[in-house]
């Protein structure tokens, strides 16, 4: 939270910096309209926040942050609709590969290999924003989907192991951005998600429980192309 917090002070103080200097429109020509159906990507990073728990103190108890950083890069569309007061509502649905990967032997936990993998990252969110002309700072949020592996492989001793239960999984997601109008049609952004997917609790052979919290922070920047 305090991380959205940061990221849409950030936002608002662009905007502010913006109206201060935003440039007189010539007399007669029409201000930048936000409205309309658009399709565009980004690129950016991925952190995996990732804490594996051992519930039942099968291996003494201890929690393993598993979490990684990674590459970002997918597709956007999504529909704008600017209001009189220059106010703009839209929505927007996103999905990205992601590069997320942690393979490691757990410490102290003898012949054991762990598998903490995010591949793909989606989601479809309102947005509310401010149009200053040809520049619109906005909030954000809605649903959040992403695919994950979650394996803990006991080599030693197999029923003691925990087979893939990642899968996946939905959430919840909020941030804010900014987006600025080149021309017409070409936009740019940059933007930050947080996205919570909550937590996975899986049992094995021999009845010990694991459970898995994840949660996913993104800076991704953007071009869209308005129709």
């Amino acid at each position: 939270m305090m991380k959205f917090l940061l990221a849409t002070a950030c936002v608002l103080s662009l905007a502010s910096a913006a109206s201060a200097a935003d440039v007189v429109i010539e007399s007669g020509a029409a201000a930048y309209n936000w409205s309309g159906v658009y399709v565009g990507g980004n690129i950016g990073w991925s952190q995996l926040k990732s804490d594996w728990h051992d519930v039942d103190d099968d291996w003494g108890g201890d929690t393993y942050g598993a979490g990684s950083d990674g590459l970002l890069v997918g597709a956007v569309i999504g529909y704008n609709q600017q209001l009189a007061n220059n106010i703009v509502l839209g929505i927007e649905a996103d999905l990205a590969y992601t590069s997320n990967k942690r393979s490691f032997d757990a410490p102290d936990s003898g012949d054991v290999s762990l598998e903490n993998n995010m591949d793909m990252f989606g989601t479809v969110r309102a947005r509310a924003g401010y149009a200053f002309d040809r520049f619109m700072p906005y909030i954000t949020g809605g649903l959040a989907v992403a695919h994950f592996k979650h394996q803990w492989t006991e080599d030693g001793d197999p029923t003691d192991s925990w087979p893939d239960f990642g899968g996946t999984k939905a959430g919840w997601t909020i941030g804010a951005g900014a987006e600025y109008a080149l021309n017409d049609q070409w936009t740019v952004k940059a933007e930050y998600l947080y996205a919570d997917f909550g937590d996975v609790t899986s049992m094995n052979e021999d009845g010990y429980r694991m459970k898995v919290d994840r949660s996913v922070n993104t800076v991704r920047f953007g071009m869209n192309y308005k129709f």
